[in-house]
């Protein structure tokens, strides 16, 4: 029989026992929602199979952090003090008193890695750009000055974000409106337009030519404020190739207009001054009964005969050098026959002219739209994908389509067009590194990373490939564990160090904010080489075209080609030479007295090398010979001669600069002041150009004020030189 004490004893024990195995199942639960961090598992439940370094990197706490202690539930002090009573009692003396165990730690919370903001590749049209610009126009209709700054701005936010170069038909439209504010005296609202112009269009020179207007009339004494715009506005013309080509066509056109108006003049010239002695040679030519004035009228029939049959410019010179040229000097018979000769070759030089200048409607034109990303762009991509339908496309071509579609989110087609130019040359740097960016937008990181290394090694100098390597980097470096972070930063650093080295304006870049990352401002793309592309502007067809065309007014008749042109150019050539034969064949000379024909024919006694006609010889050079009245008559007619030789020579050379020279018998520096006034004359009168520059030309005044001034200056020298000739100075 069990004793009431001993089993009061036993239930005791039991009760204790099975309270410490509650409060060891029933612990604090952990904040991580059931996770328990493997390296606080007992030994004897751990599994042997587990590894913590086979975890993600996120997922493996932090080392250094101890894990606070799990809290108890608290208890009521009775509770705790009946139960110590009754322990107390139940457990004999020495027994070891049983301890539960320790609390699982509690695990830190999971932190996610922060979410990359995505790259923006808006998709944009000229439709929606020019929606902005007829918002303008709306509020500007309504007098909103409101909407009209909003839509300015958003403007000038758009073409940035569209990284076009240019948009010439909105600046055309606000410098009108500029000349508008203008007239009716808001001089600050002009400027302010005329700067945003610029702003929408820095490319465009007639933009900077009105801003420059603009700052003039506003602020007259600050000159270098409106001279800056002006030299930037020339250089513009001289660097940018749909601007410089007009101008070089311009200038080359009255070159070959002034050349050929100077060999007309000079040989007209010469043949008048030359043309009597010609037809006194002639009427030795005929039988004695011909009288001299029926000689000379036959003889200027026959030299009319070009003109009367209509057998062109050329001809008619050719005829008046031929007729002339036994009675020039060396130094006429050479000018007149290279300016005659100059003439021939002028539909060759000019067709030429028109190949080199030759842009608008070229594939080169195309190409440049598509780079600078402006309104026109549009029809430019629909020209070239017509071209690569027919598989006429060139590389320039395709790599600017591609990088304008790119430009305006059209990412799918871009990656194929450049994959189709890559096709065609592999291994450019510029085509690579647009090619990267295209890849960036589509979210394939890895392999723009690849073409950016691609192009680093195929140009190192360039440093596009580098800035966009380091955007790279540093986009990935957020999404990495922290053990791989500094590795991918230094990599950035080092990119990014490299191409601030090889273009010192990548300092002041900043990156476009996260919460709108747009592809065109993140990211550069180096422009087309103009070698890769000017070629295209193939002018052949104009060239033929002008040839045609000039060769009908000079030679008409004659098939065109080149050796219709050099013809005409080696006859002249073969006259000017022709001219050496004078004294074989016994040509008369003009007398250095008189200017009567000095003619062996006429005067059997006179030498070959005489330069005095026969009343000359015997009036001033044999003594006695003449009675002293003749002897006057005569003086008095040398001087009239005389006389009468210099108010022509001052005459002509007032009329035309340089032709008072040529009658005075000084050709050459006749010839170079006839030119410069005659282009500067052409530069007057054909001050609209022949070819027109897009959007706008340079202003009037910048023209004109040129071209007087040359006209003046060349003029006055003209006529100083001359009066210096006549007084034998």
């Amino acid at each position: 029989m069990i004793r009431p004490p001993f089993l009061a004893f036993v239930l005791c024990g039991l009760a204790l026992l099975s309270s410490g195995a509650a409060s060891a199942q029933t612990g604090a639960p952990s904040r991580s929602g059931g996770y328990v961090d493997p390296r606080y598992i007992e030994p004897d439940l751990k599994d042997e199979s587990f590894d913590p370094q086979d975890q993600p990197i996120e997922d493996i706490p932090d080392e250094a952090e101890e894990p606070p202690p799990a809290e108890e539930d608290e208890e009521p002090t009775s509770r705790k003090s009946a139960r110590g009573a009754k322990g107390a009692e139940a457990v004999p003396a020495g027994a070891k008193t049983p301890t539960a165990p320790a609390p699982a730690p509690e695990v830190p919370a999971f932190q996610p890695r922060p979410v990359l903001s995505p790259v923006l590749a808006p998709r944009r049209t000229d439709a929606e750009v020019l929606e902005v610009w007829g918002r303008w126009r709306q509020a500007r209709a309504t007098n909103d000055a409101t909407a009209a700054q909003a839509a300015q701005a958003e403007l000038v936010k758009l073409r940035a974000e569209l990284l076009a170069t240019d948009l010439e038909p909105l600046s055309v439209g606000f410098l009108r409106e500029a000349a508008v504010r203008r007239r009716a005296g808001d001089a600050p609202g002009a400027v302010r337009l005329a700067e945003l112009a610029v702003e929408l269009s820095p490319g465009l020179p007639y933009a900077r030519f009105s801003l420059a207007e603009a700052y003039a009339l506003a602020e007259p004494g600050n000159v270098s404020r409106y001279l800056g715009q002006v030299r930037a506005a020339f250089v513009t013309l001289v660097k940018d190739p749909r601007y410089r080509r007009p101008m070089l066509a311009d200038l080359g056109a009255l070159a070959l207009l002034a050349w050929a108006a100077t060999a007309a003049v000079l040989v007209g010239l010469l043949f008048v001054r030359r043309v009597r002695y010609a037809l006194h040679d002639f009427h030795h030519l005929l039988p004695r009964v011909v009288a001299r004035w029926q000689s000379a009228l036959l003889g200027l029939l026959l030299l009319g005969l070009p003109v009367a049959l209509g057998l062109g410019v050329v001809p008619v010179l050719l005829v008046m050098l031929g007729a002339v040229a036994l009675y020039l000097t060396r130094a006429e018979r050479t000018v007149a026959a290279v300016l005659v000769a100059g003439v021939g070759l002028a539909p060759l030089a000019a067709g030429q002219l028109a190949r080199v200048t030759a842009f608008a409607g070229t594939p080169a034109e195309d190409v440049y739209l598509l780079e600078r990303g402006g309104l026109s762009a549009e029809a430019s991509m629909a020209r070239v994908l017509e071209r690569l339908e027919s598989r006429a496309a060139t590389f320039a071509e395709l790599t600017a389509l591609a990088h304008y579609e790119s430009r305006r989110g059209l990412l799918e087609e871009a990656r194929t067009h450049f994959k189709a130019a890559s096709a065609l040359r592999s291994g450019d740097a510029g085509l690579l590194t647009r090619f990267g960016n295209t890849l960036v937008g589509l979210g394939d990181v890895d392999g723009a990373a690849q073409l950016y290394a691609q192009a680093s090694q195929a140009n190192p100098a360039l440093a596009a490939p580098h800035y966009n390597l380091a955007q790279v980097y540093r986009r990935r470096a957020k999404t990495l564990p922290d053990s791989e972070v500094g590795r991918e930063l230094d990599r950035a650093a080092t990119a990014i160090a490299s191409a601030q080295a090889l273009d010192g304006t990548l300092l002041a870049r900043e990156a476009p904010p996260e919460d709108r990352l747009l592809l065109n401002l993140l990211l550069l793309a180096p422009s087309l080489p103009e070698s890769d592309w000017l070629p295209l502007a193939d002018g052949t067809e104009a060239g033929l075209q002008v040839e045609a065309e000039l060769g009908r007014w000079l030679l008409p008749g004659v098939p065109p080609g080149p050796v219709a042109w050099a013809f005409p150019s080696g006859l002249a050539v073969l006259l000017g030479l022709w001219g050496l034969a004078a004294g074989r064949l016994k040509a008369a000379k003009p007398c250095e007295r008189c200017g009567r024909a000095v003619c062996v024919r006429c005067d059997p006694e006179l030498g070959v090398g005489s330069k005095q006609c026969g009343q000359c010889v015997n009036v001033f050079s044999r003594r006695g010979l003449v009675p002293q009245q003749l002897r006057a008559r005569k003086q008095g007619q040398v001087d009239r001669y005389q006389s009468w030789a210099g108010r022509l020579s001052y005459a002509v050379g007032a009329l035309l600069s340089g032709a008072g020279h040529v009658a005075s018998g000084v050709p050459v520096r006749g010839a170079l002041y006839a030119f410069f006034f005659l282009f500067a004359l052409g530069a007057v009168l054909l001050h609209r150009g022949l070819v027109r520059a897009p959007y706008g030309d340079v202003p009037l005044y910048l023209k004109l004020v040129p071209a007087v001034l040359l006209l003046v200056c060349v003029h006055l020298l003209s006529l100083r030189g001359l009066r210096r000739l006549r007084r034998g100075e």
